[in-house]
């Protein structure tokens, strides 16, 4: 999975943004079960996200309110075996973030806390069900251009509906652990690497992920 993340600071309280996912993935599973002897693969653009962010309070603690609207522009198809790069509904997430420094310790906390509002999938009468979600980070900068912090992400949804019949099988829980390092030392761009760790759920993907982003800043032409 690869994700482009684009945010422009409107004011100095006001942020918009687009995310633009691409997926590869390849689904695979013992053929006596499930009647296919290969991996089935899905490929392509998955769901756009609109962002939207604006700043409330600035000190001493930095609290912020974000809002994000994702499209069901990405291909959904309804395949047994076949894991889809779209969903297929649209969502809206409604996020309160709250953020403190405590320098002159060259350290910071963080936490998100949302709730995301799932639409219904009419191409196949199903309701994912609501989640609610939290995100909260811990840093230090040992150096000036090192930075290494703690991440604990959770996700908890609701049952979901299925043909007008609620279904607590497939409800949504995960929990992750990620400790992240992070480096600046290219002008204004910063690589960050993180290991993401499952350490509790259902119906969700399990098993550790390796986390990549390179992120960089700047002001366009004639701002």
């Amino acid at each position: 999975a690869a994700f482009l993340d684009i945010m422009y600071g409107l004011t100095d309280r006001a942020d918009i943004g687009l995310q633009v996912p691409f997926f590869r993935q390849r689904f695979q599973d013992s053929a006596i079960l499930t009647g296919f002897g290969e991996p089935r693969t899905a490929t392509g653009f998955s769901d756009l996200r609109a962002l939207l962010k604006l700043g409330v309070i600035q000190s001493p603690v930095v609290v912020s309110l974000k809002s994000a609207l994702k499209a069901p522009t990405g291909d959904f198809r309804n395949e047994d075996g076949l894991i889809p790069v779209g969903e297929g509904q649209w969502d809206i997430d409604l996020i309160l973030q709250a953020g403190r420094s405590f320098w002159p310790v060259r350290a910071y906390a963080n936490i998100d806390v949302g709730y995301r509002i799932r639409l219904k999938n009419n191409k196949i009468d199903r309701d994912p069900g609501d989640e609610w979600f939290l995100l909260a980070e811990a840093g230090w900068q040992p150096l000036r251009d090192i930075l290494i912090s703690i991440k604990y992400e959770t996700i908890r949804g609701r049952p979901a509906t299925n043909f007008g019949i609620r279904t607590v099988q497939d409800v949504k829980r995960i929990t992750y652990i990620s400790p992240t390092l992070s480096i600046s030392r290219l002008g204004n761009l910063s690589l960050e690497s993180a290991l993401r760790i499952s350490v509790n759920g259902r119906s969700f993907p399990a098993g550790p992920m390796l986390v990549l982003g390179l992120s960089s800043t700047g002001h366009l032409p004639g701002s």
